[in-house]
């Protein structure tokens, strides 16, 4: 899960075997020195026609998440098969759902148990920003404002979807793993993803993160990464003893 180049190679290839098109090179981060020792490894991204691929990897908690958003149909099943082929685990979770078929049901969620939250937001309706300048200055202001921590500034592209619809996507890749935002100017629509290594008291999160978005009806989905985590972690509590961290001074 440590191997840059792998990484590298699924998110060029894993896209394209799925029918989805990518709009920009892959873009990697590999995270050592973070605010938890424990959360390094590899978060990286690629903005597809009116979406994103997203894949963090994290080495010494033995596990990895990918994500795919896009606006069209695509092959789910060439994506799970592809990385469990390339970074194989004991378990795996995959799930997939549509915004046609309605709100999605929210999965079982185990904050004591389960690795983290994934929130996913359609906004309909949409009244927030619709230009790059105002949308990255929200991603780059979100992340603050509930208490997350950027590793990147916000990474913004204008594209379209596989039927021409202008988008406007964005992307911030946090220490807890990602926030996302696709804006669709002329159908006043838009998508949110935020995903966190970590649980959060959403009654707190969730009112500021909706503050941004603004629009007539907020669709919220929401699921846990990582179902019962916690019984098969293992510690590299040797490894973390030797690793820099970020150190604080009074």
């Amino acid at each position: 899960m440590d191997d840059v180049e792998l990484v590298q190679e699924l998110l060029e290839e894993i896209p394209t075997h799925a029918g989805a098109d990518a709009v920009m090179p892959a873009f990697l981060i590999p995270y050592y020195n973070g605010v938890q020792p424990e959360d390094c490894g590899i978060s990286a991204f690629v903005f597809l026609k009116g979406g994103h691929f997203t894949l963090h990897t994290f080495s010494y908690r033995e596990a990895y998440f990918a994500d795919l958003l896009y606006p069209a149909p695509f092959n789910d099943h060439e994506v799970q098969n592809r990385l469990e082929a390339a970074l194989p685990c004991e378990i795996v979770n995959a799930h997939t759902y549509a915004t046609e078929s309605g709100r999605p049901e929210d999965k079982a969620i185990d904050v004591d148990n389960d690795f983290g939250p994934h929130i996913v937001i359609e906004a309909e309706g949409y009244e927030g920003p619709t230009t790059l300048d105002t949308i990255f200055d929200v991603i780059q202001a979100l992340p603050f404002a509930i208490g997350m921590t950027p590793i990147m500034r916000p990474y913004l592209l204008k594209n379209r979807t596989p039927d021409g619809v202008r988008c406007l996507s964005a992307m911030v890749m946090i220490a807890e793993s990602h926030i996302s935002l696709h804006v669709f100017p002329e159908e006043r629509r838009a998508y949110f993803d935020i995903f966190s290594c970590s649980f959060f008291d959403e009654t707190a999160v969730l009112p500021k993160i909706l503050a941004f978005l603004p629009g007539r009806r907020r669709t919220i989905w929401r699921t846990s990464r990582g179902k019962g985590y916690s019984r098969l972690m293992t510690t590299a509590s040797m490894e973390n003893s030797l690793k820099t961290g970020w150190i604080s001074h009074d």
